[in-house]
């Protein structure tokens, strides 16, 4: 007993270093509120979760490098989630079970694939209510997409509304029952193919160039032909179409 006594005292000190020598330069701590943004972080430090994950509600990393949303595992009490202003792309969709999440932002990232968002939102977090995508590639406001226009956006709405039934709130605009109902119509029936990305044929080889000559010597300068060009000063005024006119009755 006395040995193992001492091995554990000598596990938690090793914890106590090494957690002591985690850099956390810039976390401004608020109660349960966890504040960490414009430090050019390139991930969520697991040590963050390690050290904060079991009491923390709110989680702000935004204006940072971060490109996946990983090692959040230990923040088993999670309310908020805000990643705004970072580099999250399709391959960092992948999230724990954050059962007490209601409150996602991650507004101005890479993400292009709504669908693997929603797989992952409707079985990682069943009580969201809020969620803000804009100036991502999945979301098509005309706001910060001059390509999409109203329609896109709301097929996009009924759809994100169909796939996550709890949202009060998506992007900047509170969910009304109008929208709810469309949604529960025809939510399903909105969902928008990605685009496969074309590959740009291979250019031909030397062997296989297509023979091109150059234009003969003989060739007519300019004005030496029979063509001509300008303006006419005939003016058409009869009541039928000008083409109409060269058509005779024996043609009709």
């Amino acid at each position: 007993a006395e040995y193992m006594g001492k091995t554990s005292l000598v596990a938690m000190a090793a914890a106590d270093a090494s957690t002591s020598v985690v850099d956390f330069e810039g976390l401004k701590v608020q109660g349960t509120k966890l504040h960490w943004a414009g430090r050019d972080l390139p991930e969520i430090p697991s040590a963050l979760g390690a050290a904060y994950g079991a009491t923390a509600t709110h989680l702000d990393m935004s204006y940072n490098c971060v490109t996946a949303m990983r090692n959040l595992e230990q923040f088993t009490k999670l309310v908020s989630l805000v990643l705004d202003n970072n580099s999250i792309d399709d391959d960092g969709l992948t999230l724990p079970s954050l059962p007490s999440l209601t409150t996602l932002t991650i507004n101005n990232n890479n993400v292009a694939d709504i669908e693997a968002l929603l797989n992952e939102l409707s079985e990682k977090t069943p009580n969201l209510r809020y969620l803000s995508l804009l100036k991502n590639p999945c979301c098509p406001t005309p706001i910060f997409n001059a390509e999409k226009d109203d329609d896109d956006y709301s097929r996009y709405r009924f759809y994100v509304l169909h796939r996550l039934p709890t949202l009060q709130f998506l992007d900047s605009n509170a969910v009304t029952e109008e929208e709810i109902a469309e949604a529960h119509r025809v939510g399903k029936f909105m969902r928008v193919a990605r685009p496969e990305v074309m590959k740009a044929p291979p250019k031909p080889k030397e062997d296989d160039a297509i023979e091109t000559r150059p234009l003969p010597d003989d060739v007519r300068p300019e004005g030496a032909g029979p063509a001509r060009f300008g303006v006419s000063k005939y003016v058409y005024y009869g009541r039928q179409s000008e083409g109409n006119r060269f058509i005779l009755n024996e043609d009709l």
